[in-house]
C-alpha cells in the first residue's frame, strides 16, 4: 500500500478525533462516497450556468468534506472559488478550478471506495 502522503485523501484528522476507530472513519469514507458526488454534480451544473450564488453555495458545502479527508489539492482551490462567485471577482477562472476540483474529487472517491472496498 502506498504511504498516506501519496494519497489524494487523508484519513489522518479523523482518526486523531475518533481515537483510531477503524469503522467510524469507513463510515465517514462511505458518506462521502455517497454524497459528495451530488454536490459535486451541482457545482459543476451551477458553474455551466454561471450561477454564481450557487457555486458559492455548492463550493461551501463541500468545504468541509475537503478539510475533513485532508484533501490538500483542494483545501486552498475550493475557498477560492467559494470567494470568487461569492465576491463575483475573477469568473473567468472558476469554470476551470471547478473543473479540477470535479475530477479530483472523482478520483478520490475512485481511490476511496479501493481503499475501503466500498
Amino acid at each position: 500500500m502506498m504511504p498516506d502522503t501519496e494519497k489524494l485523501y487523508d484519513t489522518q484528522i479523523l482518526i486523531q478525533t475518533h481515537q483510531a476507530d477503524k469503522e467510524f472513519v469507513k463510515y465517514m469514507v462511505s458518506l462521502f462516497v455517497e454524497h459528495i458526488p451530488q454536490s459535486n454534480a451541482d457545482l459543476e451544473k451551477a458553474c455551466a450556468v454561471e450561477d454564481w450564488p450557487k457555486v458559492y453555495f455548492f463550493a461551501h458545502k463541500m468545504k468541509a468534506s475537503i478539510d475533513l479527508f485532508n484533501i490538500i489539492k483542494l483545501k486552498d482551490l475550493i475557498r477560492k472559488i467559494e470567494q470568487n462567485a461569492k465576491n463575483k471577482i475573477e469568473l473567468e477562472a472558476i469554470p476551470a478550478n471547478v473543473t479540477f476540483v470535479s475530477n479530483y474529487i472523482k478520483n478520490c472517491i475512485a481511490e476511496m471506495k479501493k481503499d475501503f472496498k466500498l
